[in-house]
Order: structure tokens, then sequence, then C-alpha cells
């Protein structure tokens, strides 16, 4: 669920999408059926698929037709679907370049950073990104000075560590389970690491970097007696979360 100032902060993002459209180049694109009228060509591009991204993903098309841009009068949008795989990222980046899209909508933190290293000169607009400068996508948050911009996804980390200690009095040990290769999911790690450490509690972390790796991984923290185990905003992880949960 968004909370009040997620949908404030996604609306402006879309706002800030109208106003890219309008600088976007492209002239004498004619929509099918809509004479006269000019094609604005958008590439979306989620990293996996699971409930918070597809989400995400409508939320995009449902906010540009709330702009205007509806799909057949004066928008062609290009889905891809990179299923966790890096490699596909590279030719969906690639796809979008070769094919001079208008705007890029970038869904998660990988996702951006794969579009971001294959193009400075078209728009790309993030989100399901935990921290835009972290993951070098930005010069400064408040001020981004690239070609990158959109809305964040940061996890109350701390908060939620307490609330974990609520439910599980007395931990000891808190699990930390995430994909090593999601920035994103690092940066919530070290804040749950001090979080822990803050609440005089030790921390046994399992990585993974695909979805194979959940089931073992999620077995070596129950072996190691964790109280509970903290998972942050991890694509990898989420798109798994229901054979997690019956581990």
């Amino acid at each position: 669920m968004f909370s009040k100032k997620q949908v404030v902060a996604f609306s402006l993002a879309l706002t800030v999408m109208a106003g890219l459209f309008a600088g976007c180049g492209g002239g004498d694109k004619k929509a099918p059926g809509a004479a006269g009228k000019k094609v604005y060509n958008v590439g979306i591009a989620q990293l996996v698929q699971h409930a918070a991204l597809d989400a995400a993903n409508k939320g995009l098309v449902d906010g540009l037709a709330a702009k205007g841009f509806k799909v057949g009068e004066n928008l062609k949008i290009d889905q891809q679907n990179a299923q966790a795989d890096q490699s596909n990222l590279q030719n969906i980046a690639n796809r979008f370049v070769n094919n001079k899209v208008d705007l890029i909508c970038a869904i998660a933190t990988p996702t951006a950073q794969a579009m971001a290293n294959a193009t400075k000169d078209i728009p790309i607009v993030g989100t399901a990104i935990t921290d835009f400068k972290l993951a070098k996508l930005v010069k400064d948050n408040n001020k981004p000075g690239t070609n990158v911009t959109g809305t964040n996804d940061m996890n109350p980390v701390k908060e939620q560590v307490e609330l974990g200690l609520k439910l599980a009095p007395g931990t000891k040990t808190l699990g930390l389970l995430y994909c090593s290769s999601e920035v994103n999911s690092q940066i919530q790690a070290n804040l749950a690491k001090e979080a822990a450490k803050a609440h005089g509690m030790a921390v046994e972390e399992a990585t993974v970097s695909n979805v194979n790796d959940i089931q073992q991984a999620a077995q070596s923290l129950i072996s190691k007696k964790v109280g509970f185990i903290y998972v942050p905003t991890d694509n990898v992880v989420a798109s798994a979360t229901a054979a997690l949960t019956k581990i």
C-alpha cells in the first residue's frame, strides 16, 4: 500500500514526465487513427515480475493516461521484462537506445542502472528505487544533474527491525536475506545491521544471486536459530516470497 507521501511524489514524477515529453524530439511521428497528433515512444523496462513491480508498471501507464498520453492515440509503449537477468537488461537498454525512444521508464534499481549506463541523452524516469545517489544514478537526490529522475521507495528500516523485536521478543540474532547484486538491498541491509547493533543483536547474513538460492539461504538462517529474518525491498527475493514463507 502506498502512503499519501508516496502518492504525491509519484504524481510529481508523472508531471515531470509530461514536461520531458514536451521537450522530446520525433516531430513527424503520427498516431494510427489520430492524424496530426504526435506519437511519443516510451520504453518501459521492468526488472522482474512480482506484485510490487507490476503495480509500479501499471501506475506508470495509468499515470500517463491521466496526463493525456494514451496508447493508440498519442503514445506507443514498448514493454520489456528482464526476468532478473543482467544480460537481458543490457539488451533492453540497447533496444531502447537503437529505437530512439522519447522516454525510458525504469522499474527497480538494477534496471535504472542498466538504462543509465546505456544513454546519457534519453530522459529516464525511475521508480521502485531505494536511493538514486547511492546507486550512482544522480549527483544529488534533490538536484539530479543527470538524465535520470523519479521516485524512491526507501523503507523505514529501523522501525521495521523494531517491529520484528516486538513480534519476536528476546531475539538475540537477526537474520538478513537479500540478493548481493542489488545495491538497493545492500543499502537497507547496512541500515538493518546498524539497527540490530543498537538493540544488542548479532546478525547472520545469507545472500543469494538468483531465486534458486533462496531455499538454501533461508534454511541456513533457520539452522543458525535467528529470531526473525529481515528482507529488504529485494526484487529477487520478492519474486519468490511464496517459496520463502513456506520455508
